[in-house]
């Protein structure tokens, strides 16, 4: 049985919400992963209709063209970029977290 990865901060997703909470913890110079079960922005790849757009301006998600209305392939790649500077894992699956002593946390993975 092999010795688990030992971090600071464990962030689940690596979606906007998970991106955004890692530059955070980037910026503030905060050991941590980002765990994501398929890929960046998995969910804008899969699980939108080819003529999706979004309903807030560019300027609003960090998209190049700041005044028009991305489609989800832009979100994707915006999300890539952002993703490329940051400790993603892909292919990860949290299957569960539990406290252990110590007041840390175990997070088990697929």
């Amino acid at each position: 049985m092999s010795r688990p990865d030992r971090v600071g901060t464990v962030v689940v997703g690596a979606g906007p919400a998970g991106l955004a909470t890692s530059e955070r913890l980037a910026a503030a110079g905060l050991d941590h992963v980002v765990l994501e079960r398929s890929r960046v922005g998995d969910t804008w790849r899969t699980q939108r209709w080819a003529s999706f757009r979004l309903n807030t301006p560019g300027w609003m998600s960090g998209l190049p063209d700041r005044d028009g209305f991305g489609t989800a392939q832009d979100l994707v790649d915006a999300l890539e970029r952002r993703a490329a500077r940051l400790p993603v894992r892909e292919g990860v699956e949290v299957r569960g977290v539990w406290r252990r002593r110590g007041g840390g946390y175990l997070v088990a993975t697929g």
